[in-house]
């Protein structure tokens, strides 16, 4: 094994992230790693690479273990930031030793031959090749200042510096954020193609289907490992849920009958002897008679009780069940005219370039529609010219009455709003306090609709942006990547609940395994135009 977890735990003051975690890592192994935001999957994988100790356990290392990281700072070219920095240094020996050999000395041919290996072992000749082959791969310019890319790119960079490392286990932390379809595909192909080992933090569950050999899943402080790619192992979590939760409803039910006997029992033993407390006559025949049947009903009820004692030690475990459903009874929303978007010959510019031409499209009720193409292709720039935030030519019709709403990349939306009440009464201003009262309980704030929206954890945000969704008012939404910042099983829940939208929804978003079960028509943005796919 290159990779061991025996007994692991990680805590942070009084809150317990993840223990008795075991896990084992073997050569080829490609091992998703799931779990909602704040399970503690970034910290596992700082656990397994050595960077972290844990509080409790052993992890064994066999082999070269690489961790990307979720951030981190960069600097000169992209092609200096991936470079190794041991194969840095050994060019720079090779260089000054290939530089001396002009002295003929004996020394310096030695000294050239040491510098030589050192530079071919770290992988000096190919090393051109490769880094060329990963930064096209990931749609980077090697040339480029790596201090001045955006956020994507520098995190692009990033995945190219740990893919061009030497390792036996690489721990990647969500490696395909910021990838295009494209580039997801070119990574997908490289860990296929790659004899390492592999642990995958993500919540792409069309890269996981294609890449995972396991899945393992934090999930209340408890690491569960399953065969499989994303989908069979959730399939079989859910055949594993539902024999469990038959197994505890068998027990609840013979646990209650048992429960019902004893009692039946004890009151029986009770009865006798309140009857050989009555009698006058014959009293030493009744009170004997019932002193027994006191004696047999009572030792029958304790035994039932003892039995009852060995069911619970044994009992199945009780299912979970997610209490933070959002169930609302609200009164329906207007549908609005059948006709919602009609664009004719739109076009934005930015500076110099041309960002989209020529643009004609029609949208109508009820359309769900994806735009998908590679970065930088102009989805986010049409969505902000549909609603008239980007100057552009051409014209853009939507039908009347209709409410449009944009949910953004960042949380946008949110922009000058105090409160998780102010949130959801900008989603939705028909809300009652009761009704913010129990989405707040949902959201699992403690200060109700008055608590701040600066004070919300990431998991809350996902939460409250699932909420507003939920019960919004809009006939229309327009949702920019909005699987960006969501763990898998918010993801699942966002799918759910645009397939229960009864309105319209333009969707800009990388997530193919969203697209493909959500969306109705596809539209392809990119080279200035867009084509319906």
């Amino acid at each position: 094994m290159l990779l061991m977890a025996s007994g692991v735990a990680r805590s942070f003051a009084d809150r317990v992230v993840f223990s008795g975690v075991e896990l084992t890592v073997g050569a080829g192994d490609r091992l998703a790693l799931v779990g909602e935001n704040g399970s503690g999957k970034s910290t596992l994988l700082r656990v397994l690479a050595g960077l972290d100790a844990p509080d409790a356990g052993v992890v064994t290392r066999s082999g070269r273990v690489a961790l990307l990281a979720q951030a981190g700072s960069l600097g000169g070219s992209v092609l200096e930031a991936v470079t190794p920095p041991a194969l840095a240094a050994a060019q720079v020996a090779f260089e000054a030793a290939s530089a001396a050999l002009s002295d003929g000395s004996e020394a310096a041919l030695l000294a050239f031959a040491d510098a030589e290996e050192a530079y071919r072992l770290s992988g000096g000749y190919d090393f051109a090749g490769r880094a060329a082959a990963v930064l096209a791969g990931l749609g980077l310019d090697a040339g480029a200042r790596a201090d001045r890319l955006s956020g994507g790119q520098a995190r692009r960079v990033m995945l190219a510096a740990l893919l061009l490392a030497p390792a036996d286990v690489y721990l990647l932390d969500e490696p395909t954020n910021h990838l295009d379809a494209g580039g997801a595909a070119w990574l997908r192909d490289w860990i296929r193609a790659s004899d390492a080992a592999f642990v995958l933090a993500s919540h792409d569950r069309a890269f996981l289907d294609e890449v995972a050999t396991g899945v393992a899943e934090l999930e209340r402080g408890t690491l569960t490992v399953y065969p499989g790619n994303y989908s069979g192992a959730m399939a079989l979590k859910a055949t594993l849920r539902e024999a469990q939760a038959r197994d505890f409803e068998a027990y609840r039910r013979k646990r209650a009958a048992l429960d019902e006997e004893r009692r039946r029992l004890s009151s029986r033993g009770s009865v006798e002897e309140n009857r050989s407390r009555a009698r006058d006559n014959d009293k030493f025949l009744s009170s004997h008679k019932a002193g027994r049947a006191q004696v047999l009903f009572s030792n029958r009820a304790r035994a039932m009780e003892r039995q009852i004692e060995r069911m619970d030690v044994q009992a199945p475990e009780r299912p979970f069940r997610d209490a933070r459903t959002l169930r609302l009874t609200l009164p329906p929303v207007p549908p609005g005219p059948l006709e919602v978007l009609t664009v004719r010959d739109l076009g934005v510019t930015r500076g110099s370039g041309v960002v989209l031409s020529g643009v004609t499209l029609h949208v109508r009720r009820g359309d769900r529609v994806a735009l998908t193409g590679p970065n930088g292709g102009g989805k986010s720039t049409l969505l902000r010219a549909l609603l008239g935030e980007v100057p552009h030519a051409g014209a853009v019709t939507w039908g009347a009455g209709l409410t449009v709403s944009l949910i953004g990349q960042h949380g946008e939306e949110l922009h000058g709003l105090d409160t998780v009440g102010d949130a959801l009464l900008d989603a939705n201003p028909l809300l009652t306090p009761h009704q913010l009262h129990e989405v707040a309980a949902a959201l699992e704030v403690p200060g109700g609709p008055a608590f701040p929206l600066s004070g919300l954890s990431g998991g809350q945000r996902t939460r409250l942006s699932l909420a507003r969704l939920r019960v919004t008012r809009s006939q229309v939404l327009l949702l920019d990547e909005p699987t960006n910042h969501l763990d898998v099983r918010a993801i699942e829940a966002l799918e759910a609940l645009l397939l229960d939208f009864p309105g319209t929804v333009l969707l800009a978003s990388h997530d193919r395994r969203l697209v493909e079960r959500v969306a109705t028509r596809e539209w392809l943005v990119g080279g200035g135009g867009v084509q319906e796919a």
